[in-house]
């Protein structure tokens, strides 16, 4: 019978291997952009994960060609399925896009800016409010004061001026914004969620041209309408419903490390030195 110790050493790298072979191999980065992101042709680093890969995005705009974009990829965390919520009322323009796989290297679909939709269309017809307010965003306060803001003439529906401030999340990951632009007379505020990510805003509207130029980093109270909060809820199988799936062929080489391993100590501890 062969030596218990080297028995031990082989079981150890044999449940290693089989572990390390099962893992799903997934793209992991984060970048959050102020200007048209583009990942093609870069060497992205990877992660060993259980079951699932991931990626994500959400952006912000001010409606007039500045925006803040998150972009986040790596192993699945959270819950497997649930519904993206928004409120088409709502202003400034947001998306976000939540997408799961399960083969090696998976998460490669959002790559560059293309895969947003434009949240800066010119209008149709091009008419305006005969308003004009600041408009910028950025990820501190210094990326939004007036002087570095551009003055900017509001579309037809949007006759009043906004500012405030508020964070975009996606799983674990967050970051600050800062944002002045034009609004809707309604100021309805909610931006998208999902069980994964979050685009949360606050902030003040006011009347008349370039009223907008208080600080963007005080405490605002909401500026939303409770009654017109009443979102509209679309469930996407291809981007926010990944698949959903248990992984036992990852789970069983480890539970059998651990039921054998103390068998194996048991009969071998005297040799090993590990009895009392």
């Amino acid at each position: 019978m062969g030596d218990p110790r080297t028995i031990l050493v082989c079981l150890f790298g044999a449940v290693l291997y089989l572990t390390e072979s099962q893992a799903l191999q997934c793209y992991n980065f984060e970048h959050t952009y102020l200007s048209p992101f583009d990942l093609s042709g870069k060497s992205l680093p990877t992660v060993s994960c259980s079951s699932r890969c991931f990626e994500a995005v959400s952006s912000l705009s001010t409606g007039y060609r500045s925006s803040v974009t998150m972009v986040k990829k790596g192993c699945w965390s959270g819950p497997s399925n649930g519904q993206m919520q928004a409120n088409q009322d709502s202003m400034p323009p947001d998306y976000s896009m939540v997408r799961g796989c399960t083969t090696d290297l998976c998460n490669d679909n959002i790559m560059n800016h293309d895969s947003i939709p434009n949240l800066s269309p010119a209008p149709d017809p091009q008419l305006l409010s005969g308003t004009e307010c600041y408009a910028c965003l950025g990820t501190v306060p210094e990326d939004c004061t007036p002087d570095k803001s551009r003055r900017v003439q509001c579309h037809q529906h949007e006759s009043v001026c906004f500012h405030g401030n508020g964070r975009i999340t996606i799983a674990n990951s967050s970051v600050p914004v800062y944002i002045r632009t034009c609004h809707r007379s309604s100021c309805t505020i909610m931006g998208t969620t999902s069980p994964w990510t979050h685009i949360h805003l606050q902030g003040s509207c006011c009347e008349g041209n370039l009223c907008n130029q208080g600080s963007v980093s005080q405490v605002f109270t909401s500026a939303a309408d409770p009654s017109q909060e009443t979102p509209t809820s679309a469930t996407a199988p291809s981007q926010a419903t990944p698949t959903s799936a248990t992984a036992p062929s990852q789970a069983t080489p480890v539970a059998v490390l651990f039921l054998i391993v103390p068998l194996l100590l048991g009969t071998i501890g005297g040799p090993l030195g590990l009895s009392s």
